[in-house]
């Protein structure tokens, strides 16, 4: 059994710290020793021979190659890349038409090792029950799920029958659950600048929980755009022009580059390439996949692919999947191939 509730807190387990504090000195073997692979470093930029020892679920080491071989279990990692676990901070489940189960099995082998999910439609058709189900649903899958609570439920109130309507006491309601990670995308973008009583309190209820507040930006500009990020909200993903992109990132929004505008891509990678650097608030996520785009492309490894295909760096582009994300989470023990840190660890044959 898989308990995601316990992260990041278990590598703090005393013992484990032990173990890899012997280990890295040489004095215990590693339980795994990965050696030969060339880690995509996700601070330097470098490509970088090096083996790296595991204790647990942590990796204990990071060394010069052919340095040590005391090991329970060797794995060779010759002339391929390794680079931290991909993690998609915004998608939903029930795009691609599948459970949670049958999407973990078919990323995972590409790389995804983390996804959040705003499972909106769930929430939608059957309320608290159908978030609750969500969360029961990822539980024990190999995919780390950070599943959030819908924040727009019915998404155009007044317009559609739905079968819940949550105000700020149902969000409270579904932050106290520990296995929900924050507000999902608030997509009541007008609510939230005007100040709509609703709308405040399901914002107020995440930040006073301090989990995620993610948001939906799409077309706001100057003014209104300042009112949403005073409000509270965290993040973006419907960017709509290279200028957009820009003004976010002026805003401080994290940006959820986001696969399925792919008409949008090329211009976005021309933008950072012109920067001349990767900011790090700056993510990628899927959004929305197509169960034949799914089993045919990929997940968030597509959106990787698709980007260094377009011109941008690999680095960076593995950085915004990987340490950016992790950094947005708050989520420490990811995101990177280092020391101390969660051996969540993804082996690639190319950059391309």
């Amino acid at each position: 059994m898989t308990d995601r509730n316990s992260e990041p807190l278990d590598l703090h387990d005393d013992a484990l710290r032990a173990r890899a504090v012997a280990a890295a000195r040489g004095d215990a073997p590693f339980d795994v020793l990965i050696v030969g692979g060339k880690i995509v470093d996700m601070v330097t930029d470098e490509i970088r021979l090096a083996d790296i020892g595991i204790v647990g679920k942590m990796i204990a080491s990071v060394h010069e190659p052919a340095t040590r071989s005391d090991t329970r279990t060797l794995i060779s990692a010759r002339g391929r890349f390794i680079s931290p676990g991909l993690i998609d901070t915004h998608m939903h489940v029930e795009s691609s038409m599948t459970t949670p189960a049958t999407y973990a099995a078919t990323v995972v082998p590409r790389g995804v090792t983390t996804t959040v999910w705003d499972p909106h439609e769930f929430g939608n058709v059957l309320g608290l029950d159908g978030v609750r189900w969500a969360t029961d649903a990822v539980r024990d899958l190999p995919l780390r799920v950070l599943t959030l609570a819908p924040s727009c439920v019915p998404a155009a109130p007044g317009y559609e029958v739905s079968g819940a309507d949550f105000d700020g006491d149902a969000m409270t309601e579904m932050l106290s659950w520990p296995d929900i990670h924050g507000v999902a995308e608030v997509m009541n973008m007008r609510g939230v600048i005007d100040r709509d009583p609703r709308m405040s309190s399901i914002v107020q209820a995440g930040l006073t929980s301090q989990k995620l507040v993610c948001g939906h930006a799409r077309g706001l500009e100057n003014s209104d755009l300042a009112a949403f990020v005073a409000a509270g909200i965290g993040s973006d993903h419907e960017l709509v022009s290279n200028d957009d992109l820009m003004a976010k990132l002026r805003a401080g929004l994290t940006i959820e580059m986001r696969g399925s505008h792919d008409h949008l891509l090329p211009g976005f990678v021309q933008t950072l390439n012109e920067l001349g650097f990767l900011p790090q608030t700056v993510t990628l996520c899927t959004d929305d996949v197509f169960p034949d785009d799914l089993a045919n492309a990929g997940g968030l490894d597509d959106v990787v692919r698709r980007l260094v295909r377009y011109g941008i760096k690999p680095q960076w582009a593995l950085r915004a999947a990987t340490l950016n994300a992790a950094t947005r989470l708050g989520r420490n023990d990811l995101g990177l191939i280092a020391a101390g840190r969660r051996a969540d660890i993804v082996i690639f044959d190319d950059l391309d």
